[in-house]
C-alpha cells in the first residue's frame, strides 16, 4: 500500500506539471530566477548588488557582515571562509529592475525593492543639491546619516561632516545640529566653545532646536554655561510661544521643553 500511495502522488505531480499553462510555467521559472537574486543577509532584492567570492549575489550590507567578523571572513550563504573582494553586479541590477518593472516579480518583495529605489533616487538628487551648495540638502543628508534613513547606513561622522557644511553656508538647521554635535561629541571630539557659537547663532536665526539646546544648557548649567534659570526660561518660552520660525523639534522634544519650562517657572 505505501508504495502505491507514493506512486499516485508522483503521477499527480506529473499530471499537474503537464497541465500547467505556459503562463504559469513562466511565472514559476521567473520566481525561481528571482530567488537567486535575493540577498541572503537582508532577505530582499538588492539595489546595489555585488558578487562575493562565494559566487553569490549580495546587497552591499555584506561589507558590514565582513566588518563584524572577529576571525576570518565567511560566506553568509555557506559559512565557508572566503576573501572580502566584492565585484559590482550591474547585470544583476538590470535583470532585477526588468523583472520588477514588468510585473514578473511582484508582491511584498517587489514593493520593498521599489521603495528602496525611490530612496536611492532621493538620496542621489539630494546629494547633487548638497554638492551644489544647498544648505538644506546638506542638513538633510546629515539627518539621514545620523539616523540611518533612506537606505544610508547610520554614520555619525558623516552626519557631523554634512552638518558642518550646512553650518558653513549658515543654514540655521545645519548650524543647530552641528553645534549639538560639537557640544555632545557626536561623530567626533567635543568643542563646547565652537558648539555654543553655532547654537547661539542658529537660535538667533530662529531655530527651535537651538533654543531647546540653550534652554537645556542654562537650565542645567552644562556645556560651559552657568546655571541661569532666567536665561533657560527665556529660550524655552520662545518655543512654547511659537516664536521660533525654523522648526525641527519633534513632538517628544516639544513636550520635554514644555515640561522644563513649567519646572523652571515653579522654582
Amino acid at each position: 500500500m505505501p508504495p502505491k500511495r507514493k506512486a499516485r502522488k508522483s503521477a499527480a505531480a506529473i499530471d499537474l506539471t503537464d497541465d500547467a499553462s505556459p503562463e504559469k510555467k513562466q511565472k514559476v521559472a521567473l520566481t525561481t530566477i528571482a530567488k537567486e537574486f535575493v540577498c541572503p543577509i537582508t532577505q530582499e532584492l538588492p539595489i546595489s548588488p555585488v558578487t562575493a567570492e562565494d559566487g553569490k549575489i549580495y546587497e552591499t550590507a555584506i561589507r558590514d557582515w565582513f566588518s563584524k567578523k572577529d576571525g576570518e571572513p565567511t560566506s553568509p550563504s555557506t559559512g565557508a571562509v572566503i576573501g572580502t573582494r566584492l565585484l559590482p553586479a550591474p547585470q544583476a541590477r538590470n535583470t532585477i529592475e526588468a523583472l520588477v518593472e514588468s510585473g514578473a516579480i511582484d508582491g511584498e518583495i517587489a514593493e520593498a525593492w521599489k521603495e528602496k529605489l525611490k530612496d536611492e533616487t532621493w538620496v542621489k538628487e539630494t546629494r547633487a543639491k548638497a554638492e551644489g551648495g544647498d544648505g538644506y540638502a546638506m542638513y538633510r543628508l546629515g539627518m539621514w546619516y545620523q539616523f540611518g534613513l533612506h537606505g544610508l547606513a547610520e554614520d555619525t561622522a558623516q552626519a557631523r561632516a554634512w552638518y558642518g557644511r550646512s553650518a558653513a553656508v549658515r543654514h540655521p538647521k545645519g548650524m543647530a545640529r552641528f553645534g549639538e554635535c560639537l557640544m555632545c561629541g557626536k561623530g567626533g571630539s567635543k568643542n563646547h566653545a565652537l558648539g555654543l557659537v553655532m547654537v547661539s547663532q542658529a537660535a538667533a536665526l530662529g531655530s527651535d532646536l537651538a533654543a531647546y539646546l540653550l534652554g537645556y544648557a542654562f537650565g542645567k548649567g552644562t556645556w560651559g554655561l552657568p546655571k541661569l534659570p532666567a536665561q533657560a526660561r527665556f529660550w524655552l518660552k520662545k518655543i512654547a510661544d511659537d516664536e521660533c520660525e525654523v522648526k525641527h523639534l519633534n513632538d517628544n522634544d516639544l513636550a520635554k521643553a514644555a515640561g522644563w519650562l513649567r519646572a523652571l517657572q515653579n522654582e
